[in-house]
């Protein structure tokens, strides 16, 4: 995400309008087709232009957004999800996208499963430990590059993890901005200006407690109790939330204010100086905190907030996701959206397709609100989500039958191998009685084995 570039987007005030606004354009607009002769070839064009903005717009209206399944994101990749459940994390999802707005992408994500411990540490059994991570970057994809690459690394090495993983959380964190600072450093020095920063939000799973740490305005949600209960994990970090922060250390927020081409005022985010950010804690971003590019290094922090609980029965799963997607959803609209995916995808029998199936569902409602930003999604489940649904009581009577019936059949075949062959005796009286008693036993047979045939069949036998 690039936060300078916020300002320089004026087409997108455009897409905060009144609707009473939109109303008078459409009489305008019908006022001038009854007097199309007296219009010039300029205004035709303006009047077209409105048409098409009003179309546009109509897109925001909330009675349209049930039509998200049909939106095409652009340059769309496919969710990426787990095959198979990994100790408490039974599933996970996660997809990123540019958006409609922006022809880059600044996000990254990063899974990594089974963390491996040292070689110099082989002597110790660690619990089973992931690690997720989403990054926003902006002012280019360096630093969200080299977290995705390195961060896990940084807080996994620490001699603290696993057994204190918070401390090792701060102290990777800390080393992790310290290394990325001295190489963008370096890169001033061969006249190459890196300017880039990123926010960052990591969910650390160690045994059965999951460490949630956040840097910047990503938010993570814990949805408990199949949904009935959320919890916020992470705070934003914006400027007007930390402002006693920021000012006791030296820095100031300002707004911007915008006169957009309709002549409406458009109020901005606000945004911290030094640095010129909407977002108030981040990695990277050295012109804002080295002072010898007039930063100072107290106001835009790099200090993760962390929040801790135990993974039990009661919760369902996490959702990550960078600013882009709660720009234009609330927390709760996300869970809300998560829910009635999985509710609709419960047939298919699969844990990994539900989850992959929601994600692509938020990501495509955002698209429909018309988000500015990259926007980017990820989902842990801890638990089976929606009740499968039961094979009915009837037909398990019916399996039931059928089975016992081949068991009578196995039976009776095995009791027939043990008896003489009618057929070699001599045909007495007596025998013949035996022998029509066969020939309608021969016919029960058959009948028995027309049904188990059809039973092997259904089994795979």
């Amino acid at each position: 995400m690039n936060y300078r570039s916020k300002n320089h987007f004026s087409s997108l005030n455009n897409l905060i309008f009144d609707i009473n606004s939109i109303k008078k354009q459409k009489e305008n607009t019908s006022l001038q087709k009854e007097h199309q002769f007296d219009v010039s070839p300029t205004q035709k064009k303006q009047i077209r232009l409105k048409k098409q903005e009003i179309n546009y717009h109509s897109l925001v209206d909330l009675k349209q957004l049930t039509r998200s399944r049909n939106v095409v994101l652009p340059n769309y990749e496919p969710t990426r999800c787990s095959q198979n459940n990994n100790g408490l994390i039974k599933a996970y999802a996660a997809n990123t996208n540019q958006g409609i707005i922006r022809n880059y992408n600044e996000d990254r994500v990063s899974i990594i499963l089974n963390i491996i411990k040292p070689q110099h540490r082989s002597q110790e059994t660690w619990p089973k430990c992931a690690f997720f991570g989403v990054y926003d970057g902006h002012g280019g994809s360096t630093c969200a590059d080299f977290l995705r690459d390195n961060l896990h690394q940084y807080v996994t090495k620490q001699s603290e993890f696993p057994w204190n993983p918070v401390a090792a959380i701060k102290k990777g964190f800390q080393m992790a901005e310290k290394d990325f600072l001295a190489q963008a450093l370096e890169q001033y020095g061969k006249g190459k200006q890196e300017r880039s920063g990123s926010c960052a939000l990591i969910s650390l799973v160690v045994g059965d407690y999951c460490y949630v740490a956040n840097v910047g305005d990503c938010r993570a949600i814990l949805s408990q109790e199949k949904g009935k209960k959320s919890m916020e994990l992470s705070v934003d970090h914006k400027p007007e939330i930390e402002y006693e922060r920021i000012q006791k250390n030296g820095g100031k927020i300002y707004q911007t204010h915008l006169i957009n081409e309709n002549g409406i005022q458009i109020v901005g985010p606000y945004r911290v100086f030094p640095g010129r950010l909407s977002v108030s804690r981040t990695f990277g971003d050295i012109e804002a905190k080295l002072g010898q590019f007039g930063g100072n290094e107290n106001v835009v922090i790099a200090e993760p907030d962390i929040q801790i609980f135990r993974i039990t029965q009661e919760n369902d799963f996490i959702v990550m996701g960078c600013d882009g997607i709660f720009d234009k959803m609330k927390s709760e609209e996300v869970i809300k959206k998560i829910w009635s995916e999985l509710e609709s995808q419960k047939n298919t029998h699969n844990l990994h397709g539900q989850i992959s199936a929601a994600v692509d569902s938020v990501l495509k409602e955002v698209v429909l609100r018309k988000s500015s930003d990259n926007i980017t999604l990820l989902i842990i489940a801890f638990n089976e989500l929606v009740v499968q649904q039961q094979t009915p009581q009837s037909k398990i009577n019916s399996i039931s039958n059928q089975i016992e019936l081949l068991q009578i059949f196995l039976k009776n075949k095995i009791n027939d191998e043990n008896q003489p062959e009618f057929n070699q005796k001599k045909q007495s009286p007596v025998s013949q009685l035996f022998h029509k008693a066969e020939r309608k036993h021969l016919h029960l047979k058959e009948n028995q084995e027309t049904t188990v045939n059809r039973v092997r069949s259904s089994f795979n036998f």
